[in-house]
């Protein structure tokens, strides 16, 4: 429980204007967008400076004060959640790009500007920044280095922590480290960028981020696949990647997702299992892309194949693939939305969605799937009713089953949502006694387990015998192979 002279020392370092308790500043930082109860803060400061987030990081140690990390809000698994109170330290009015490096190929961010926006100011430039969150509208840069988000052009262009080159870390007790370097590659010492990389702020708070960017491609061209089965769209991705197509995106929805995103975003497209698709490259690199995946879908029983020919068309039916978790929300008013998140072998993604699609029928719950195919990621947006006791259980337990077939399939819990609060219960059963490094090196760097706490580890030390799966009763077994 915070003091009166917690909120006096707080205001000390950063001003009365930015620390708050007031009721609906708590509410407003207490959830994220999954399904997550609210939990309260105690109070919510907003730093400016590495310097200030230093000094407060210094005496929550000091005192044992719980501390979130807030940057935009968007996750999905609880990630920023404080669900032990505390200090939330909000983050996004740290949103300035301090440098642009041209010749290099290279900015320096501060952890609150958001995605789009950033890409914004490079595009005069020729520059972007290629990760692409499906909330690039309100995803920031340091939240994207916490969970090492990606997006629909993972299978091209890989995922946030391919292009984090360096940081400015505040460890727990308050000091101040510079992890990585500008040079393209090392071979010095350990990755200590990469481990702070998908950490969750579990480890530190990132204030300075050096991005590696590329420049922007010639052409873009997009495509659209219908299919009657979704077993034949996941053939064709199949074949697509194995042949080493180079695509810049190759998204799948199924028929459910392809309803809800023509009512929610005007298309008119076939109810029906659907291929999007993006390249990028020179005009000949593009248009033989194209062809190539046409001829895939063709042997694999397309019903119909479409090339958006025009910049305004492309964006429009881009757009309507990002937006398609807004039109399930926009589609189920009132409702909770259990959202999953997993990524198997390529090999396997066919029966991943086969088997994710067959549980809305097991559960009697909407259940849409849809995701980044080309990488073997996979998500789900389970449709319940929170006040409904019966119907949350269901809907808790669908999820849970498809995290477990992912995981016999030799896949994981989380493609790029992270595990933040949600899919800690998780972690024994794809990490064994791995868990137990985890908590070592969450020791090392937090003592006091003061930040972001209750995230990524899971509670108590137990670690099953290696390799072993434990499955919920009732689990569908795995399918036999032919």
């Amino acid at each position: 429980m915070l003091t009166d002279t917690d909120i006096h020392e707080l205001i000390a370092i950063v001003g009365a204007e930015n620390v708050s308790t007031r009721g609906p500043d708590l509410e407003a930082h207490s959830v994220d967008e999954s399904c997550i109860d609210p939990h309260l803060p105690e109070v919510v400061v907003w730093p400016s400076s590495t310097e200030e987030v230093a000094a407060i990081l210094r005496y929550a140690n000091a005192r044992r004060i719980p501390v979130s990390p807030w940057s935009g809000g968007s996750s999905l698994e609880g990630n920023p959640v404080p669900v032990q109170g505390g200090i939330l330290l909000a983050m996004y009015r740290m949103n300035r790009v301090l440098e642009v490096r041209e010749d290099d190929l290279q900015v320096v961010v501060q952890p609150g500007i958001i995605y789009d926006d950033l890409n914004k100011e490079l595009r005069h430039l020729g520059m972007f920044f290629p990760p692409a969150p499906g909330s690039a509208d309100v995803a920031t840069i340091g939240g994207m280095v916490a969970n090492n988000s990606s997006g629909m052009r993972a299978v091209k262009y890989g995922v946030t922590q391919d292009y984090v080159l360096k940081v400015t870390l505040v460890l727990a007790d308050g000091r101040v480290v510079a992890l990585g370097h500008n040079a393209k590659k090392s071979t010095s010492g350990y990755d200590l960028v990469g481990l702070i990389v998908g950490s969750e702020g579990t480890l530190g708070v990132v204030t300075e981020i050096t991005l590696r960017l590329l420049g922007l491609p010639e052409q873009v061209g997009v495509a659209v696949a219908v299919f009657d089965e979704l077993g034949q769209a996941a053939d064709a991705i199949y074949e697509c990647v194995r042949f080493g197509l180079d695509v810049s995106a190759i998204e799948l929805l199924d028929a459910a997702t392809v309803h809800v995103t023509n009512v929610q975003q005007g298309l008119s497209l076939r109810v029906t299992p659907t291929l999007f698709a993006e390249f990028h490259g020179s005009p000949t690199v593009v248009e033989e892309g194209l062809e190539f995946l046409r001829e895939v879908c063709e042997d694999h029983g397309c019903a119909d194949f479409q090339v958006a020919t025009n910049p305004e068309e492309r964006e429009r039916l881009w757009t309507a693939r990002a937006e398609a978790h807004d039109s399930m929300k926009l589609s189920h008013p009132g409702c909770a939305m259990i959202s999953g998140d997993v990524c198997v072998p390529i090999s396997q993604f066919g029966k991943m969605i086969a088997f994710a699609a067959g549980a809305s029928e097991r559960f009697g719950l909407q259940i849409y799937a849809f995701g980044h195919a080309g990488d073997g990621n996979l998500h789900t947006e389970i449709i319940v009713h929170r006040e409904d006791a019966d119907e949350m259980e269901r809907g808790t337990r669908a999820g849970q089953e498809i995290v477990n077939y992912a995981l016999g399939l030799g896949g994981t819990i989380a493609g790029e949502h992270g595990v933040g609060y949600l899919k800690r219960q998780f972690m024994r059963q794809e990490h064994g006694a791995a868990v137990e490094l985890m908590r070592g090196i969450k020791a090392l760097f937090d003592p006091n387990g003061i930040m972001n706490p209750g995230k990524v580890l899971p509670e108590g030390t137990r670690v099953p015998p290696e390799g072993t799966r434990v499955l919920p009763e009732g689990t569908p077994a795995l399918p036999s192979e032919e």
